[in-house]
């Protein structure tokens, strides 16, 4: 059986934790390519500005994922960004550091509307703790989401709430 700081390297060195792997400013989109599987994650993580001024507790990720083997760069000899829609879209909201959530739910406030990305019919999933030798209970979770809810963020008119 793994010891406990393996099972812990595996979970950080997992699809759906690159920006984890790497320094992810806000606002700054990045990518890993994963060889093993082969897939390319490209990530963007957004720290939200809350309308009353207040900082806010966590760090929105937005990731695309694309199944596919990448092409490399003779010059670079690194992966090209990968091209056409990814075979998945999806958004984590995991806490800052020294902050625990107790209510594990996601819902965007869109030009008006509040789309419920943990609700009753979205396909959603309980990030699990990465800490070694801890008995911390989850606090993040990560949502699928539709391509024309990821439209509807990027044509706002208003703000995203």
């Amino acid at each position: 059986m793994p010891s406990r700081a393996c099972i812990w390297a595996l979970m950080l060195v997992a699809p759906q934790s690159g920006w984890v792997l790497t320094h992810a400013n806000p606002r700054e989109v990045g990518r890993v390519y994963w060889e093993l599987i082969p897939q390319t994650e490209v990530r963007v993580r957004l720290i939200p500005e809350l309308p009353d001024g207040k900082p806010p507790l966590v760090n929105l990720v937005f990731h695309a994922f694309y199944a596919e083997r990448a092409e490399w760069d003779p010059y670079t000899g690194l992966p090209r960004w990968p091209k056409g829609p990814p075979a998945r879209l999806t958004v984590s909201a995991e806490p800052l550091p020294l902050t625990v959530i107790r209510e594990l739910s996601l819902q965007m406030g869109i030009d008006g509307h509040v789309i419920d990305l943990t609700g009753p019919d979205a396909h959603y999933r309980v990030l699990p703790c990465v800490a070694p030798d801890s008995d911390c209970a989850p606090n993040a979770v990560e949502a699928e989401v539709d391509p024309s809810v990821l439209r509807s963020i990027v044509q706002a008119n208003d703000r995203v709430e």
